[in-house]
Parts: structure tokens; sequence; C-alpha cells
């Protein structure tokens, strides 16, 4: 089987058919709750909306009330919330701690909760972190992280818009269904992430699997190793990267080619070249990095299984449902 050149945990195995923003008003958070339904095998059942950030939002409740818009962060390895949602909710302060976040490290109080559940699953007696607040002001209540997840699998369709946790009990392959790929993920240093082999114009990298990003990231030795100069017209300034903490690390925009990663492969990606300080924490600052993030999601059903550390990519069930049926359509009018 292949397996990646950075990173040996790493192996990738097509698998045969088988059958079968909250805004500032409370519109988003109304369809969330109005379109919940109850789940069939391999189905998800909680509506997983972009919110006006661009980020995934899915309903969480948070000691019994709710729900509240989290975003859903593959690239998280604990729940938190928001400063603003802990002194609204007047959530009781826990200990000194140190968030690690994507662009830096900040010491912080967490908050203790008694719970925090999605669809039906829930993890108790914790002790959060305490995020602070976005800078641009929008009101995210905190963030799902592989905690919540992990004991499950979890099933994510962008194309769907929806995600479910799931028995680890039932089949995954099974649920991954026709096209999809089972990656065996690997490891992040220090942390529950799960990581992909990636190719950006044939040149070989680890990638990591965030949710929790609104756009893909590159840092400059992949960028340079795959011929891509960031210095170039083809490249602008472009939004600093922030991630929970908020600190702004620069970036450069622009086009890279053509990147394959197991399940997908996409050309003309625009991405961001940027140097994130949890590359260095990952342990593979110095090699060719890469964070898929939900610009890179688009039509997708991903299938995770933290404990087992393997996920399943392929297209999203929705999407290959409208394709089937415009084909049948696009006979039936011919006939």
């Amino acid at each position: 089987m292949p397996v990646s050149p950075t990173n040996p945990n790493s192996r990738v195995y097509p698998i045969r058919p088988t059958t079968r923003k909250l805004g500032l008003c409370g519109v988003m958070l109304t369809a969330l709750i109005a379109t919940s339904i109850w789940p069939r095998e391999g189905t998800a059942k909680v509506v997983m909306k972009p919110g006006i950030t661009g980020h995934l939002l899915v309903p969480v409740f948070v000691n019994g009330k709710g729900p509240y818009p989290f975003m859903l962060d593959t690239g998280a390895d604990t729940s938190a919330v928001y400063a603003w949602f802990a002194s609204e909710h007047r959530l009781p302060s826990g200990k000194t701690a140190t968030i690690s976040g994507a662009t830096g490290d900040v010491e912080e109080i967490t908050t203790r909760v008694e719970s925090l559940s999605l669809d039906g699953r829930a993890i108790r007696h914790l002790d959060v972190d305490t995020i602070p607040d976005r800078t641009d002001g929008v009101k995210i209540a905190g963030i799902v992280g592989a905690d919540l997840l992990m004991g499950s699998v979890t099933v994510m369709d962008t194309g769907c818009e929806t995600v479910s946790l799931l028995p680890r009990s039932m089949n995954a392959a099974r649920i991954a269904g026709h096209g999809a790929t089972l990656i065996r993920a690997g490891s992040i240093k220090n942390g529950k992430q799960l990581t992909l082999p990636v190719t950006v114009n044939g040149v070989a990298g680890v990638a990591t699997l965030d949710s929790g990003a609104r756009t893909t990231m590159i840092n400059t030795i992949f960028a340079k190793a795959a011929r891509i100069d960031p210095g170039s017209a083809a490249f602008r300034d472009g939004p600093p990267a922030r991630g929970a903490v908020q600190t702004p690390i620069p970036s450069r925009i622009g086009p890279i080619g053509t990147v394959s990663f197991p399940g997908s492969t996409q050309h003309n990606v625009v991405v961001r070249v940027v140097d994130l300080p949890v590359f260095d924490d990952a342990g593979y600052s110095n090699g060719h990095a890469f964070n898929i993030g939900v610009d890179m999601l688009h039509d997708r059903r991903i299938i995770i299984d933290y404990s087992a550390r393997r996920v399943w990519i392929g297209p999203s069930s929705c999407v290959a449902k409208k394709a089937a049926d415009l084909d049948y359509t696009s006979r039936h009018a011919r006939g």
C-alpha cells in the first residue's frame, strides 16, 4: 500500500464498492434545530452549516441547555468556549492553564462545564479552554474538538451539510460506502489530530485534516519544494492566520497548482502560504506541512474513527444522488 514518505504511519486503502455562522441574529440557529432528523444507519442527522465566518457550525448543548452554535474543529484536541459565552452564561472559572493554538500559546483561566453534547453524545465534568473572543465580533459559542468526537464514528457530509456521531460498533466501512478511500491516519506529536499523505504538484508532504480552518494553508518549505514562489506577482498579502488564540500570523495567498490527498484531487488550488507555530509543535515545521481547511472539503463525505485512527474520504452522498438524478432525468428526456 502507498505510504506517506514523510510519515510512515499514514497508509491509503482504496475500498471496493459496498451496498450500501450563526449570524448576529438567530436565523442560523433556528435552522440548525428545525432541520435535525432522527438517524438511519450511516445517515447524518444533525445540521452542520457554514456560518457567516465560513466555519462549520453545529448545535451543541452545554450543561443540558441550548443548543448553541459551536464550530466543528477536527484540528482541535479539546473542546472550548469563547470568553463572551462563559461570561454571559455565568459558567464557573476553573484552573490556570495555557492554550496551545495554531498561531501560538496564550495563558488562560479554564471554564468548568458539567456536560457538552452533540448528536446525543456527551462528555462530562470538564475544564474546557476559555478562548479569546473573535476580533471580527462574531459570537460563536465555542469549539467542538476531538475529545467530543472520540469514542464514536463521526460522519461529516459537507454536501448534505450534516454530521452525525455513530456508535463504534457500527461498520464504518459500510457507512463509508461506494467510492470512498480508507486512510490509516498518522499522528501528531502530543496531539489527537489526524494526518494524511498529500502531494502538491507531485511533491509529497503531510497534511492535517482541519475542519476548524476556513482556508487551506501550506508552509514555506513545502511551497518552495513544489516550485511555488509566494513572493511572485501571482500572490498577494492574505488575511493573517489567527487560530483560536487570535494571534495574527502574516500570510501570502495565491495559486499553488494541483493538490491530491486520499479521496480528492483538485486543480488550480488557491491557499495561504504561512508558517504556523503549530507546525513546530507537531514536529514537522522543517518538513512539508499542509493544513486541509474547509475550502478543500466541499462536497466531501468524511468518516472519522479517532480511536482506530481511520479516515474515509469520498464524494458527498447528496452530490452523488443529485448526479444520479440528473443522469436519470437526462436519459428519460432523450427517450
